[in-house]
Formats: structure tokens, sequence, C-alpha cells
């Protein structure tokens, strides 16, 4: 049993190291400086099925960092059985499986659930598979091509209504006034400067993905305890679940990820609470995921589960 928990303290600290070198570098792994006006994908299984959580952060440094184009993400063994082969010297990148395992109570895992009647206990843990990008892989070109965004791109200098329609269906206040967008969870409202003070659209209703994030984790909806905390490494947690959850949601419907002005002081935040818990990134990616489910099934988007949404 202890291979298991060395394996899966390996995960958090690789990924996390991942995260920080890239934030260290002035990058968020979360938002990229991608080609043209499109947005990144969601990264996708060989089924189609969205990957979630933790995985859709690692599998978007990879393609960062590789250059890769393509959602679609294959094993080694899904890619032969689609008549395809990875390409000769390729190097495939990591995603990670949560599940739980039974064992005897008296052994005491670390992390483990509390023990049942039965002497039994639930221990969790992460298991590590490898996966190629479909551009890696020769012969299932025309199998995977790069799916649509829901929403089809507009003037970036205006609005634009069909994203309009969407964010109204979420049952949270909007008020428009003021030069700093912000949630105030008191009054259970988001406040938002003027469409027209924005640079681009997608500023503008990415912004508001952000802030609706926050207003996700009010008492009466995700009841997140680090929305109402006091303590500055609360503030910092919840300020990267809402950063992560606009990408997820930005990703989704096809708009960039706003550049924030106060981009070096996030940045610094986000490295302290990462270098102080290795797990904190894979908390603050199931945070968001459950964040960005909330806001996109109030817009009617649907949102496919995935067990391997890392805890």
């Amino acid at each position: 049993m202890g291979r298991i928990n060395d394996n899966r303290a390996d995960i958090y600290q690789e990924i996390t190291d991942q995260m920080i070198a890239m934030i260290e570098a002035g990058t968020r792994p979360w938002s990229k400086s991608w080609n043209g006006r499109t947005a990144p994908n969601i990264p996708l299984r060989s089924t189609g099925v969205p990957y979630r959580g933790i995985n859709v952060l690692s599998l978007w440094v990879a393609a960062m960092t590789k250059g890769f184009a393509s959602p679609h993400w294959l094993t080694f063994k899904q890619a032969l059985a689609l008549g395809g082969c990875v390409r000769k010297g390729e190097k495939g990148s990591t995603v990670v499986y949560a599940n739980k395992i039974e064992v005897d109570a008296d052994k005491g895992e670390r992390g483990s659930d509390q023990g049942g009647e039965d002497g039994k206990r639930q221990v969790a843990f992460l298991k590590r598979y490898t996966v190629f990008n479909a551009e890696q892989i020769d012969g299932i070109e025309a199998k995977y091509p790069t799916p649509a965004p829901i929403i089809t791109a507009t003037n970036p200098d205006e609005r634009d209504a069909e994203l309009d329609a969407l964010f109204a269906r979420v049952p949270v206040t909007v008020r428009h006034h003021g030069a700093q967008p912000y949630y105030q969870p008191s009054g259970d409202h988001v406040v938002m400067p003027e469409f027209a003070d924005f640079h681009t659209s997608d500023d503008y209703y990415s912004t508001l993905a952000h802030e609706l994030c926050h207003a996700s984790g009010h008492v009466d909806r995700l009841a997140r305890s680090t929305l109402i905390s006091t303590k500055r490494e609360d503030y910092a947690r919840e300020e990267l679940v809402a950063e992560l959850g606009a990408a997820f949601i930005s990703a989704t419907i096809g708009i960039k990820l706003h550049d924030r002005e106060d981009h070096a002081a996030y940045l610094a935040s986000w490295l302290a609470a990462l270098r102080n818990d290795k797990r904190c990134i894979f908390t603050a990616a199931r945070l968001a995921q459950d964040a960005s489910d909330w806001l996109l099934s109030r817009m009617a988007i649907e949102t496919v589960s995935e067990l391997d949404a890392a805890a």
C-alpha cells in the first residue's frame, strides 16, 4: 500500500511543479495567447468526452509547450485500435484518474476515509496514464477534426446577443456601474463596468464569467468556504478557483480569457499557494469545475460528468 501513497504524492508534486514553472515564467497555464481570436478547446478523450478538472490544466500545459492545436487525446492502444500509429520518438502526456480501494481499517493509511462497521476503509489514490495528442498520431486525421465552438465568433468590439442570452439565464443579479468588477457576497450580486469600458467583447464576457464563478460559491449554491474567509491564503485560493472556472467556461463557449491588469500580483499569490500545498491546484481545479458546471447548467449548456476529476 505504501507504493500507492508514494505514487500519489509524486503525481501531486509533479503536476504542481509544472504549474509553478509556467507561472514563474509569467504565463498562466490556463491562458495562452492563442493564434487569432480562437479560444483554447477543452481537451477531449478518444470518445469525445471532455476531460475535467486537473486533467484540463495538465493537457493545456502540454498543448502550450508542445504546440498542439488539436483538443483530442488518445492512449497508445486507442490509437492502434483506430488504425493509427503514434509516430516514433513522440512523448506522451500524463493524465490522472482518481479512485479508491478498500483496505483493513487498522492499517491507518494517511488520507483515508473513516473505517466502516465491517472493519474496512476506503483509501483514495491517483493513477496516472499516458495519452498522445491527435497531432502525434498518423492515420487518424479524418476521425478527429477540431470541433466548432458553441458560440460563433462575431465582431469582437460589439456585444454578442447569443452570449448575452446565455449569461442572462444565470440566476445572479448583475449591475453595471463603476470601474471595477466584483462579486458582493452580502448582497449576492455582481458589479460590472459598462461593456464599452472593456477592450473586447471577450474581455467583458470572460470577466463576467469570473465574477459569476465567485457567485457560485454563495452559501445557497455551492457554499464554498473560501468565498467568505478573511484569511489571505483563502483569498488567493478563491481567486484561483474563479480564474480557473472562467477559463473552463471560456473554453467551453469559445471565447478568450481576459488578461488581468493586476496580472503580476495574482501570479505571486498563486505561486505562494501552490508552493505551500502541492494539492492546492488539484483542489482548485475540482472546485473550479464545480463552479463551471453550475454556471453552464444554468446557461442550459450540457456538461458531461467524468470519474477522473482528481480531488
